[in-house]
């Protein structure tokens, strides 16, 4: 057999790179050990040179061919062990920044936001992808802060409600306040089911009346398909249409409530849809001005849930949003008790002008809808006059109370990073004969302001409040708020 040439010799020599180095060191002993004894023993029964190296090549290729086999069973326990560490230390879920919502991988229909438009004041959509499951989990929300001077007195110190103006002079000594209560926090899962998407939504904010940051429930609501339950905004309002301004309580004739319902939803497709529910009702009844709050003994009766239905048309430039009321009101004290029907419309909308300006309007009409609206809801004398909602007539029969709000804004877009809007709202109330002097009759609210975006999560703005209140005697007040806000997301 003829001698292997140094190039045959590496050939025989292929071992793994995690090895390499151990085997070459092992086959370089070998073959010394071989050698020496090699060329210590003499020769053996007449055997040649040519003869001792060719065992000596053979056993060179066993030495080599029993690493190889050794290489093998370290790799092999080495993927053993890292599939246990793997398996040790396997996060339970995984955080990922995405440029989309996770889509559904049955019929692709997404979680509905409900985030006040506001231009470049966005969260980049965020997903947890929970292992061994199809949920994503969001978790989402913002820090702000506002800086408020007020030049009336206005009860509610955190926003601005035109029905928190005070009449009396003088009567809060707080001029200026810092308030962190738009701050938020909210928890957003997405899962695909056979039924269709399931969606949940736990939310809640900072904002407290007096000034004061404090927990406050806003959402508790989950969808499966077309089917939704929880608390989430009532069926007939429209959050989309705020506009971009920097008062968390919004323009006084919103129509804003939040109520435990159950809502069915139906996609048109291209945007539009239909959506029907029961909602919690909750009369607000105004108090007879001959009767003592303190000693009436009465209690509101709420029969049935209140009912919504509403109808969106999305085209290219905006949408409209019908939405229909229906509710019935009643009371009941020892001696009698009484009931009446209530009803309201709400329209709704924006119209994008261009791409630099925009509209958001809302006009709202009915009987018994004051609960529902911004103002009126909230009356900060509520205590002393009841709701807006019904009340007893001269006759002393219960009788539903007008109500019609509206309001229109406009948003501008001045570039990437400034932004404006402008607007006016007014709510007016048809008070009937026994109400409180001091009952609500109407309001009106107005903002301006200049809002710039670092980013877009974060912003800081600059705006001015004006708004009027006047009470069923004709008693008026007003007040003018100066704000500064600073916000950031994430």
């Amino acid at each position: 057999m003829a001698p292997l040439n140094p190039a045959q010799r590496t050939q025989l020599s292929p071992h793994s790179r995690a090895a390499g180095k151990a085997s070459t060191k092992v086959s370089g002993k070998a073959l010394g050990l071989a050698l020496t004894a090699l060329l210590l023993t003499p020769a053996v029964q007449g055997a040649t040179v040519e003869e001792r190296l060719a065992a000596l090549e053979r056993r060179i290729v066993e030495l080599e061919q029993q690493l190889k086999r050794k290489d093998a069973e370290i790799e092999q326990q080495l993927k053993l062990k890292d599939a246990e560490i793997a398996a040790i230390k396997r996060p339970l879920a995984t955080v990922k920044t995405q440029t989309e919502q996770p889509q559904s991988k049955l019929n692709g229909r997404l979680y509905q936001e409900y985030e006040r438009p506001s231009y470049r004041f966005k969260t980049p959509p965020k997903s947890i992808f929970l292992s061994d499951s199809d949920t994503t989990l969001q978790i989402g929300g913002q820090i702000w802060l506002d800086a408020i001077y007020n030049d009336g007195d206005m009860a509610n110190r955190g926003a601005f409600q035109t029905s928190s103006i005070l009449f009396d002079e003088d009567a809060s000594d707080d001029k200026t306040l810092l308030n962190a209560g738009q701050s938020k926090l909210s928890f957003r899962s997405h899962t695909p089911t056979e039924h269709g998407d399931m969606t949940t939504r736990f939310e809640f904010d900072m904002f407290d009346g007096d000034g004061n940051a404090d927990f406050n429930l806003t959402h508790l609501w989950g969808e499966l398909g077309n089917w939704g339950a929880g608390q989430t905004f009532s069926g007939f309002m429209d959050i989309n249409s705020f506009p971009n301004i920097l008062d968390y309580w919004g323009p006084s004739a919103m129509v804003f409530a939040r109520h435990p319902q159950i809502r069915y939803r139906r996609s048109l497709g291209n945007g539009s849809f239909w959506a029907l529910g029961i909602e919690r009702s909750d009369a607000d009844l105004a108090l007879p001005v001959n009767i003592d709050p303190e000693s009436l003994n009465y209690s509101e009766q709420n029969d049935w849930p209140d009912a919504s239905a509403s109808y969106t048309y999305q085209f290219d430039q905006g949408y409209i949003k019908t939405a229909l009321l229906l509710r019935y009101l009643g009371y009941k004290t020892n001696l009698q008790e009484d009931k009446v029907w209530g009803w309201g419309i709400n329209v709704t909308g924006t119209y994008d002008v261009n791409y630099s300006h925009s509209l958001k309007f809302q006009i709202a009409n009915g009987k018994g809808i004051g609960r529902y609206l911004n103002d009126p809801c909230c009356h900060y004398y509520a205590d002393i006059t009841g709701g807006s909602d019904a009340g007893l007539d001269g006759n002393g029969e219960l009788t539903a109370i007008g109500a019609t709000a509206g309001f229109i804004y406009l948003d501008k877009q001045w570039n990437d990073n400034y932004t404006s809007s402008i607007g006016i709202s007014y709510v007016d109330i048809d008070n009937i004969i026994t109400q409180h002097p001091l009952s609500f009759n109407n309001s009106l609210y107005s903002t301006v302001n200049l809002i710039y975006n670092p980013t877009t999560m974060s912003r800081l703005g600059i705006e001015l409040q004006y708004g009027e209140l006047e009470n069923y005697r004709g008693d008026k007040g007003d007040n003018l708020r100066l704000q500064t806000s600073f916000g950031f997301k994430y």
